[in-house]
């Protein structure tokens, strides 16, 4: 019989430093005073993602695998953790100054968050279904907490019990999808799995396609496509904004991880999938513009926002080749900076003020020095999610509708320009009421104070912003990168 050895920790690593992190955080809680755990925390957190950022780069190119062949490290995995535990990082940087100004001094705010990426990172490098199962509910565990961490804020408690059963109803379904592919297939391991859909006649056991609509269903809610994203505006308008910035970058990210490993890594596509999918992205795209159109409340409106950049990412996923996988990689960690940058924008406070609505930002940029600063990056992030050249959007965008055209799918690269078009008008109106509206009550306003939390929130959207426009002028190392992990997943 074999056992379990020290290899097979091997592929692992990365995830086994954030979990130390992750028991070190928690004994700084119980030996650290209040205002020494303040400062030790969110560094100590950086600290340990920044040295498994370390070593998922000693990974990279080994294509280690343990556990009974049900976890890899592989290029395409690593890529994705990589961008996970770079989310983190810009997370803690936005989440210090608004910890300390919403009284949402709770210890094990940090733990969830590193054990949150833990479990996406075992959700990508997974070869197993049960295993990807594992890594989503203790990614999904953790949000669900991490949402409604105001405690005595009524719509963070809403917005919590909202994701929760939604979320475990979606689970569900996700669970019961593997269980009729297992029936199907006499396996819950991926390249096992592909191997016996490959073959003829599979597709007719209606366990198959029945397996296959669930698991869509259950990464469906993950991503936010149309009709699974009624949960969106909600949560994220009602949980802290810099979980929403996580949800929205760090979440989105490993649900499109999962689908592009279970569903674009060999299984056969009959012409009734890709009439599903693409009605699907249709939707997604046109829903999330339209109703992201109608919003007065700006983390409604960066909600829907998100689902029209899911739907996006579902061109792509129709397509399906080599190059679109490879647009869906860049575009997740481009929209990761984007989503990232815009949430932590909102994270900041104006005199003393949270900013919700549009009529907050009303002459944002006229302000104090801070609020200038935060008025330049936000339009950086504005500009980037509209599509504008020489930032990363611009290229995301750019690559998948090249690669859509260039396998013939043209009307629905129309469709994605014209919703691509319809965002300019919620983009540029947040730009506008920076720089062209007067703020009420100016003459009453008195200069912000800026603490060092706060300079440490702008130092992390400095970053985020130089690395948007980094991929935006110089995208081929990345790209290059995603073209090496799309090699790495076919079976």
């Amino acid at each position: 019989m074999t056992f379990v050895t020290i290899s097979d920790f091997i592929p692992i690593v990365p995830e086994l430093i954030l979990v130390l992190t992750a028991l070190l955080v928690l004994l700084v809680d119980l030996v650290g005073t209040q205002t020494g755990y303040k400062m030790t925390s969110p560094l100590l957190a950086i600290g340990g993602l920044c040295v498994a950022v370390f070593a998922e780069i000693q990974l990279f190119g080994g294509n280690r695998v343990g556990f009974f062949d049900t976890i890899v490290a592989d290029q395409y995995s690593i890529l994705f953790e990589i961008i996970y535990m770079v989310t983190g990082i810009i997370t803690i940087t936005i989440s210090w100054h608004y910890i300390a100004e919403n009284n949402m001094n709770f210890r094990e705010y940090y733990v969830l968050m590193l054990f949150s990426i833990v479990g996406m990172m075992l959700m990508t490098s997974s070869l197993d279904l049960l295993m990807i199962f594992i890594g989503l509910e203790i990614m999904s565990i953790s949000s669900y907490i991490m949402v409604g961490m105001m405690r005595r804020v009524v719509t963070a408690n809403e917005a919590a019990l909202k994701y929760l059963l939604l979320g475990a109803f979606s689970t569900g379904f996700l669970l019961y999808g593997i269980s009729l592919i297992y029936g199907a297939t006499g396996s819950t391991q991926l390249p096992a799995i592909i191997e016996h859909l490959q073959q003829a006649g599979a597709f007719e056991n209606p366990l198959v396609g029945f397996g296959l609509a669930l698991l869509i269903i259950g990464v469906g809610f993950k991503v936010a496509i149309v009709p699974f994203h009624m949960w969106t505006p909600d949560v994220y308008t009602g949980a802290p904004t810099p979980v929403a910035a996580f949800m929205s970058a760090a979440v989105k990210a490993a649900g499109f991880a999962i689908l592009i490993r279970i569903f674009l890594t060999g299984i056969p596509h009959a012409e009734r999938w890709d009439n599903m999918m693409w009605v699907i992205a249709i939707l997604t795209m046109t829903v999330g513009n339209v109703m992201a159109l109608r919003q007065n409340n700006i983390k409604r409106m960066l909600a829907y926002s998100s689902i029209a950049h899911a739907g996006y990412v579902m061109v792509a996923v129709v397509v399906g080749s080599e190059a679109a996988i490879t647009s869906i990689i860049y575009y997740s960690f481009a929209y990761a900076l984007m989503g990232m940058g815009a949430f932590g924008v909102l994270s900041i406070r104006s005199n003393g003020k949270t900013i919700e609505t549009y009529e907050d930002l009303a002459g944002y940029a006229h302000a104090g020095p801070t609020e200038q600063v935060a008025a330049v990056l936000m339009s950086t992030f504005m500009l980037s999610l509209l599509g504008l050249p020489l930032t990363a959007g611009f290229i995301g965008k750019f690559q998948i509708f090249y690669a859509a055209l260039d396998e013939g799918w043209f009307w629905l690269t129309v469709i994605a320009a014209m919703n691509s078009v319809i965002s300019l008008f919620y983009y540029l109106r947040v730009i506008v009421f920076m720089y062209m509206k007067e703020r009420i009550g100016a003459q009453q306003e008195k200069e912000s104070q800026t603490s060092v939390s706060s300079l440490f929130a702008i130092t992390g959207l400095l970053a985020t912003a130089a690395g948007i426009v980094y991929l935006g002028i110089f995208p081929n190392d990345f790209v290059q990168l995603a073209q090496l992990s799309v090699t790495a997943i076919s079976f």
